[in-house]
């Protein structure tokens, strides 16, 4: 198989087909590949969805909308953002559940070439207190349970969706009201700013990645070189199967789009291939075979944790799931037994995906056959413009078979970690190569993932900063010693656990130290076992926390 995908790829790369590529030196004097004919920017990319105009686009419980109507939308947020005072460069947040608004507000802040920043739903007010001021944003897009606790920031202008409504602040429909359809003339270049996500780095503290138009653009194109390569390999075994990309296309949504996940795999990939998303508020499984069946769903890309929860649904027998060619994954590993349970029970093929919010979700993919019989792989690079090497701590390159920290290298790697220039040197170095915290390493052209350097837990996709956790248990007065890891979970791969010391005499109960935390941290972070130790928590030779060892402890409790 690898030189049918070599000669395929070097046939659809070269000079004069679209997706020819060329040698580019960036303002940092680093030598990286780009396509050159892609879109200059987002808005010229959102110009391509108008050759679908009248196809339906996106579906959302019972309301419709076609390419049209959502660009006309889109472009309605866009000069309403300049006529409030919004510019070029400015940031702009979204904090809210999935709704067509959230499409609307983030096609129009980043087709005026202003900067959008989706914040985490999920988190307390607290948390999105600390984005809006960290990203230093002017203007926030949310719904009403989002916009609570924001009273101490009179400068951020907020506009409330309209499916909360809520009379203490402006809404959408008003914010629009009056504004042309027609988009604005501004000049967007390639390596204008274009997004800030929050991601949780070791630290603890969210970290929010800057990524350029062309970071973004550069993962839509090479998702579809990849899936045109494939297709065409499937072709060539089998002249009747269907490709990857057809006119017939629809995504089941069901992830949040504050994610690179859902924004971009979900989201933006769906512009290029004319694909429909019906776009689910709120994940649930009986729900989502009943839209599969009705919606004649192609492709799921979420967590492996939905994919699962399909699979074993009570009522799955009952719904036609004929439609299905893709079960994506992302977002953490899928077991073994997993994959081959998908496979074999889903006329669709099980896929699974590897990137960060640093490199727009770039990374790997692997599917059908490939994936199937190496279900522990995280794929191949997604070609042309990504290399991943696997390195000592010293930045060299370790041969096949090695295991080491993963290295990235993509024109969709982010600018910088926003206002964080340490972090950012910490990670990238002068190249363009990108350090990803994960180790892994290469057998032929598959990427295994075997452990994290980073300190997280991954937890139904979420990443979770032990350290965050850590420190808000340490606020509790009867707590001397916390440490917080991960352990596995069928349904959601990991889930918190923390083995906690008291201070001598004091006592504490699980469901007081809930209560506790529930106000410092989101719910998804509150950890789910507690482990109250009768001794000092065990340490290494270093002197920090053994966590291996509690892994290995507490996961067969």
């Amino acid at each position: 198989m690898t030189d049918i995908y070599k000669d395929i790829l070097d046939k659809i790369t070269a000079k004069g087909q679209t997706f020819e590529t060329k040698e580019v030196l960036n303002d940092n004097g680093v030598t990286y590949t780009e396509y050159a004919n892609f879109a200059e920017s987002l808005k010229q990319f959102f110009d391509i969805g108008l050759m679908h105009n009248e196809k339906d686009w996106l579906v959302y419980e019972d309301e419709r909308y076609t390419y049209k109507e959502v660009y006309d939308r889109a472009a309605q947020v866009g000069n309403a953002l300049i006529a409030s005072g919004i510019e070029k460069g400015d940031r702009v947040a979204i904090c809210m559940q999935n709704n067509p608004e959230y499409l609307y507000t983030y096609m129009g802040i980043v087709g005026i070439g202003a900067v959008c920043v989706p914040l985490n739903s999920w988190w307390v007010p607290s948390e999105v207190l600390y984005g809006l001021e960290h990203s230093d944003a002017k203007l926030l897009f949310a719904d009403q349970k989002r916009l609570q606790g924001l009273e101490s920031m009179p400068d951020v202008i907020k506009i409330v969706t309209s499916y909360t409504p809520d009379s203490n602040f402006k809404s959408i429909n008003e914010f629009l009201d009056g504004h042309s359809k027609n988009w604005p003339d501004v000049d967007i270049s390639r390596n204008d700013n274009a997004t800030i996500y929050y991601t949780s780095g070791s630290t603890g503290k969210p970290k929010g990645v800057l990524s350029s138009q062309k970071g973004i653009l550069s993962t839509m194109f090479s998702w579809a070189c990849y899936s045109t390569v494939v297709s065409e390999i499937l072709a060539q075994m089998d002249p009747s199967a269907d490709p990857l990309l057809s006119p017939d296309l629809a995504m089941l949504h069901c992830v949040p789009l504050f994610h690179v996940t859902g924004s971009h795999a979900g989201f933006l990939m769906s512009v290029l291939v004319g694909r429909k998303i019906v776009m689910m508020k709120k994940w649930d499984a009986g729900e989502a075979l009943r839209i599969i069946e009705e919606e004649k769903i192609s492709d799921i890309t979420g967590v492996p944790t939905q994919t699962w929860e399909l699979l074993n649904h009570p009522d799955r027998k009952n719904h036609d799931m004929s439609s299905l060619k893709t079960l994506g994954g992302g977002g953490g590993p899928r077991p073994a037994e997993h994959v081959k349970q998908i496979d074999e029970q889903f006329e669709g093929r099980p896929g699974i995906g590897y990137g960060l919010s640093e490199t727009n979700a770039l990374g790997t993919l692997g599917n059908g056959d490939e994936y199937v019989n190496n279900p522990s792989t995280a794929g191949r690079v997604v070609p042309p413009l990504t290399e991943i090497k696997i390195l000592d701590n010293n930045w060299d390159e370790l041969n096949e078979g090695e295991l080491g920290e993963i290295a990235i290298k993509t024109p969709a790697s982010m600018v910088s970690y926003w206002k964080n220039s340490e972090a950012t040197s910490e990670c990238m170095n002068d190249s363009g190569w990108f350090r990803t915290g994960d180790l892994g390493k290469f057998e032929g052209p598959l990427l295994y993932i075997v452990d994290r350097v980073k300190d997280m837990v991954i937890r139904g996709g979420e990443n979770i900063a032990c350290p965050e956790v850590e420190a808000a248990i340490y606020e509790h007065d009867n707590v001397l010693e916390v440490c917080v890891f991960g352990i596995p979970d069928t349904r959601l791969g990991e889930i918190v656990s923390c083995c906690i010391y008291l201070k001598p005499g004091s006592e504490l109960k699980e469901e007081d130290l809930r209560d506790f935390l529930s106000d410092k941290l989101a719910p998804f972070k509150i950890p789910a076992v507690y482990n109250f130790s009768e001794n000092k928590i065990p340490r290494l030779a270093s002197e920090k926390f053994d966590k291996p060892a509690l892994r290995k402890i507490y996961e067969k409790q």
